[in-house]
């Protein structure tokens, strides 16, 4: 040991239950001020409750001091399907606070099928690359033609989707 006083600066410790709920307030505080509903938060089509959105995401990041660095982006995928893992890391002054990883595929039941734009598109696509499927709609269940979607079409749209979930 070299005998010489390390000073720590930023003490590590566990946030109290205050720290904790002036921290919500924070949150609060800032979606009341500052977010609109549709625009940084919202119901999602298909979905019950409310998300929060990239916008209201990146308030929140500015809010805490958060610089989301870039992403770090594997790709995954085989010549049949498009894959991608994004890693994101937040850092606060240089400091890794949060690390999150997304992954998304062109084999996702979204991704995979679109509806046939008519009869003729769906009678006129080979037998492995069209289904009808059932579905729950508003005024119930019903039937809709599907057709096998192209994975290279939807590829940016897999990348960004890996990404937000990171």
């Amino acid at each position: 040991m070299s005998g010489k006083l390390t000073v720590i600066e930023n003490e590590q410790r566990a946030l109290t239950a205050m720290d904790m709920r002036a921290q919500v307030n924070l949150v609060q505080e800032v979606m009341q001020a500052v977010m609109k509903k549709d625009t940084h938060y919202g119901v999602i089509p298909g979905c019950k409750k409310e998300s929060l959105y990239k916008p209201g995401a990146e308030v929140l990041l500015l809010t805490f001091r958060i610089a989301a660095e870039a992403p770090i982006v594997e790709d995954l995928s085989t010549p049949d399907a498009i894959r991608y893992r994004v890693t994101r890391n937040g850092t606060v002054n240089g400091v890794l606070v949060a690390s999150g990883i997304g992954e998304c595929s062109s084999d996702e039941e979204k991704y995979k099928w679109r509806k046939a734009v008519c009869d003729q598109e769906f009678d006129e696509t080979p037998a492995d690359r069209k289904r009808s499927a059932w579905k729950n709609g508003r005024d119930g269940v019903y039937q809709v033609k599907q057709i096998r979607t192209n994975p290279a079409d939807v590829a940016n749209t897999i990348l960004k989707m890996a990404d937000k979930r990171g």
